[in-house]
């Protein structure tokens, strides 16, 4: 079965890097054979085609030296970070509500969180006791 040529307005599974996941896209741009350019149709955000999530391509990486000692501080900042704050205050995480420095929040999949900063109008940075996450809010 020979690979067909991709179509400006075709739909095409493509990794959202926004949404963080693989979901429908619309193809926008085709340069040489090769989709360039897809929008998501969840998010209607604009990027490159990725056609397999980050982490599954075939090349190897080389693991950072200093990605362990991060791993470790963050670990202990968290924990230090929690000791004054009270878990039962903690609101559900939702990306419609509003976050602000310092506020603790339950994540469904992460668990407890601490927002640290904001990062955008509309992201915010919460660390977990797995490490930082950018995550969604105000949408």
């Amino acid at each position: 079965m020979a690979a067909t040529t991709p179509i400006v307005g075709k739909e095409i599974e493509s990794w959202c890097t926004k949404c963080k996941l693989m979901l429908g896209h619309t193809i926008e741009a085709v340069v040489g054979g090769r989709i360039t350019k897809v929008h998501c149709n969840t998010c209607r955000g604009q990027h490159a085609h990725r056609a397999k999530p980050p982490g599954t391509g075939t090349g190897a990486r080389k693991p950072r030296a200093s990605r362990a000692t991060a791993e470790s501080k963050t670990a202990a900042d968290y924990a230090a970070m929690l000791r004054s704050k009270d878990p039962n205050s903690a609101k559900p995480y939702a990306t419609t509500d509003r976050f602000k420095p310092g506020e603790l929040i339950r994540h469904a999949t992460f668990g407890l969180g601490l927002v640290t900063a904001l990062k955008d109008v509309n992201k915010i940075e919460v660390v977990f006791g797995d490490g930082a996450k950018t995550m969604i809010h105000k949408r």
